[in-house]
This record gives C-alpha cells, sequence and structure tokens, in this order.
C-alpha cells in the first residue's frame, strides 16, 4: 500500500509538472528589438504647415455652413427647441438639438436650456444641413408664436 501511494504521489508530481512545463512554454513573449548597428538618420520631414491649410479650410467650411437666424421658440424638449422663422413670406418651423457645448444667452448672461421658454425670441446658430446640436441660441426678446404652415 506504501508502494502504491507513492507511486501515485510520483504519477500526481510528474503531471503537474508537466502542466507548469507546457504552461510556461506557450506564454509567448513580446519579441524584444533589434539593436541597430549604428543610429539611423531621419529622414527629412515635411514641414508642418503644409497640414496645417487643410485642417483650417475644413474649419473654414464648417464656419460657412454655419448661419444664424432670428426665430420665435415656440417649443422647448428635454434636448431640442422648436423655433418658427419665416421664409419665403410663410412662417416654417425647424427643430434643432442642444447640448452641453450650445452656449444659451438670456438676460445677458448663461443660461441652461430649460430657462427657455415658449415665444422667446431668439438668434440661433446652427447648421440647417447637418445634423448636429445648435453652436449657440441668444434670446434676444418676446416674440409671438404664429401659425404654421404653406407650400414650399
Amino acid at each position: 500500500m506504501k508502494g502504491s501511494a507513492n507511486y501515485l504521489m510520483g504519477s500526481i508530481s510528474a503531471f503537474i509538472l508537466a502542466v507548469a512545463v507546457i504552461a510556461c512554454t506557450s506564454v509567448q513573449e513580446p519579441p524584444k528589438p533589434a539593436v541597430p548597428a549604428a543610429p539611423p538618420k531621419p529622414a527629412p520631414a515635411a514641414p508642418p504647415v503644409a497640414q496645417q491649410p487643410v485642417k483650417s479650410e475644413a474649419v473654414k467650411a464648417r464656419k460657412i455652413k454655419a448661419v444664424e437666424v432670428e426665430g420665435v421658440i415656440s417649443s422647448v424638449g428635454q434636448r431640442t427647441i422648436t423655433f418658427q422663422l419665416e421664409r419665403k413670406g410663410k412662417i416654417r418651423e425647424e427643430v434643432v438639438g442642444v447640448d452641453e457645448k450650445t452656449k444659451i444667452e438670456k438676460g445677458g448672461s448663461n443660461v441652461k436650456l430649460r430657462d427657455l421658454q415658449v415665444s422667446d425670441a431668439a438668434l440661433i446658430n446652427y447648421e440647417p444641413e447637418a445634423y448636429t446640436p445648435a453652436i449657440a441660441i441668444k434670446v434676444t426678446g418676446k416674440g409671438k408664436v404664429k401659425k404654421t404652415g404653406g407650400d414650399d
């Protein structure tokens, strides 16, 4: 019995040792970078000015799309406002999103979306062709919400 217990313990030890060896050999270490014989000479870099105009053109293009319209707020939602504006002699309604980056000004101070009210006349700066939030909303006084409709 003692001999079979030793045989069993030896077999278990050998099995554990084999598992440990396999586990250690299956772990791959990341390759070490080769040490270059001589430091490489840096390639001549393109002047950073070449990329800057591309960036500013994109910014300019975005600024060109933004418009500022005068309208009357007809509805205030949780993350949007609906405002009325006159276009081609007819009253139209547009909806624009509002987020934490939208600057909202009323009475000369910055306010939150919940401080806007129906019939507030406002200057709304936004991009009508994009699904982006308004850039700025500035309440200029009181207006009158009118009936909308008509053909375009």
